[in-house]
């Protein structure tokens, strides 16, 4: 890591000094008690609320020792943490209060793994992010040294390249490296020694903190839950009939169409509900005004995650997609209702601007008891090392040529960008990648489960949801969208072999070639095999038609697998000459 800095001064204490100290600190930084064991472990609230309890009186302690800007650092297990971060916002609602603690960020610390079975690898320790102003209009003003200390450039071991793909704003790089952004990366330290706040935290926020500056350390005592193995609680329930709506988009309320439907189907109805609603920042909806007041957004939620409580099989998942701020709230809510699996941080790429780059978004898992859950973590253990880059191009030619190094799938997803580019998106000012809603479907439900998106927006969870053969409703108040979706989900069509695929069409409505290039080169090569009565490879293209071997680079479909298909037409065809 790159810095001409020194680092700032650091005391080191037990949480039982903690009151006999006078002094003021320019930050804090609590380490929270949790065992290795805890790490990974499903909960409840009921489970945990006498530890959090406990911990917020050493958190009250700690706060009253910062000076006005400075900055309170909590570590610890995302389950735990949620409920400290809810704890400091209320106090901002108080009518009389000397200092306000400001939620600045969610730090997603991500260690080394090691595979489990029928469950997510846990990676991901959190630590919290808060700022002590005397006023919240006014907000006293603190400083990181991010300018300096940054993480170096790492490049793609095939094709040499910045493993970021920065895309047009490549002229905004720094030469010093890359800005430090909410999800800080040590998978060299093995998670199972992460229960000790790990020195490389340590160092990399003294290194942000100010030369001179007095941060404080506090070591928590108070013993930890140790928590028990949760058993599955199995329920045995009448099969679900057919619902209405399915693979539909529905024009209405979520909050309306939700209670309609647990009065209709009081056992549940869906295998997986996952959100991802207006985030509260003022975004362009066409119908939603997106800048409630906190409180009051924080309700509206509330109403519709209720909603999809009740709505849920049991054994079924619940995941909700939000900025960490608005996830700390969706937590506490839904802890008292599902049991937690898994705080998910989806590392997005952002561009190179600001103080902590706000990069990631939190996805909770949770389940509801009764049954039994899916996790399809057998299918989806490895992923693609992070020691490549994204690019199209690079991810084609390495994989052709056998290059194909995998790491485990974590808790941490760095593997999918989020869209960056005008001419993939349609009209909808927070619309997901395709490949993500492919991997929580896949993970979380089997063919011909029944999935719900209460905002649907472009569609693109019901077109996964097609893609993937599995069954889809989906709700969206603006009947903008609703058109919107109804559109990009009919794109959803069989190519020549029965094998779906999304032809897809850019925001600009200019006609896209590759999908008329792929159906072209299809039928070309079917024709030529047919003609020549052999199954063409790609040397025999090379040798016998230069036009098609051209194509071939570009080819989006599956090349064996299309093989595959024209040997059996052939043997088809023989069949019937026969």
């Amino acid at each position: 890591m790159a810095s001409d800095f020194a680092k700032a001064n650091l005391t080191v204490i037990s949480d039982t000094q903690l009151k006999n100290l006078t002094d003021s600190y320019d930050a804090i930084i609590l380490n929270t008690s949790f065992e290795v064991n805890d790490i990974g472990k499903t909960s409840n609230e009921a489970q945990i609320l006498e530890f959090v309890n406990q911990t917020i009186k050493t958190i009250d302690i700690a706060k009253n020792l910062l000076k006005d800007g400075g900055l309170l650092f909590v570590y610890g297990l995302t389950n735990y943490l949620a409920y400290f971060g809810e704890y400091l916002d209320k106090l901002n609602n108080q009518e009389k209060v000397d200092y306000h603690y400001l939620f600045k960020y969610w730090i997603a610390c991500e260690f080394g793994v090691s595979a489990t079975e029928n469950s997510i690898p846990t990676s991901h320790i959190g630590l919290l992010m808060y700022l002590k102003s005397k006023s919240k209009k006014s907000v006293t003003p603190f400083n990181l040294n991010t300018k300096f200390v940054r993480i170096p450039y790492k490049n793609c071991i095939h094709c040499g390249q910045n493993t970021k793909d920065w895309g047009g704003k490549k002229h905004l790089l720094n030469p010093l490296g890359t800005a430090i952004s909410d999800v800080w990366h040590f998978i060299e330290f093995p998670v199972k020694d992460a229960n000790k706040l790990p020195k490389p935290v340590i160092d990399r926020i003294l290194l942000l903190l100010s030369e001179g500056n007095e941060v404080l350390a506090v070591e928590q005592t108070t013993e930890s839950l140790n928590l028990p193995k949760q058993e599955e609680n199995i329920s045995i329930f009448e099969p679900q009939k057919q619902i209405d709506h399915l693979d539909t988009v529905v024009h209405s309320d979520c909050i309306a169409y939700l209670k309609n439907l647990k009065e209709k189907y009081p056992q549940g109805s869906f295998d997986l509900a996952f959100a991802d609603p207006p985030y509260n920042l003022a975004k362009n909806y066409s119908t939603y005004k997106d800048d409630k007041e906190d409180q009051k957004y924080i309700n509206w939620c509330n109403e519709w995650l209720g909603g999809m409580c009740d709505n849920l099989k049991p054994g079924g998942s619940l995941l909700v997609l939000n900025i960490p701020k608005w996830a700390i709230h969706h937590f506490t809510f839904l802890n008292k209702r599902l049991l937690f699996k898994n705080w998910i941080v989806w590392d997005a790429l952002s561009t190179p601007a600001g103080k902590l780059l706000p990069a990631h978004y939190s996805l909770l898992y949770f389940v509801k008891e009764g049954g039994i859950p899916t996790v399809n973590i057998d299918k989806l253990q490895y992923i693609d090392s992070r020691d490549y880059c994204l690019r199209a191009k690079c991810v084609k030619e390495r994989k052709d040529s056998g290059d194909d190094k995998k790491e485990l799938l974590s808790d941490i997803w760095q593997d999918v960008y989020r869209i960056k580019h005008k001419k993939d998106r349609d009209h909808h000012p927070c619309q997901l990648p395709t490949k993500l809603m492919e991997r929580i479907i896949e993970l979380f439900t089997n063919e011909g489960d029944v999935i719900f998106d209460p905002f649907g927006g472009a569609g693109t969870s019901a077109i996964a949801t097609k893609l993937l053969g599995r069954h889809y409703v989906i709700t969206e108040l603006d009947k903008n969208y609703v058109e919107i979706a109804k559109k990009n989900i009919s794109k959803v069509v069989p190519d020549l072999m029965g094998n779906l695929y999304y032809q897809r069409e850019s925001v600009s409505n200019a006609p896209k070639p590759t999908n008329l290039a792929k159906n072209q080169f299809e039928k070309k090569y079917i024709n030529l095999c047919i003609k020549k009565e052999k199954v063409l490879n790609s040397e025999d293209l090379k040798n016998e038609h230069s036009e098609l071997f051209t194509l071939l680079s570009d080819y989006s479909g599956d090349f064996n697998k299309l093989q595959t298909f024209v040997k059996r037409q052939m043997e088809y065809l023989n069949q019937k000459e026969l």
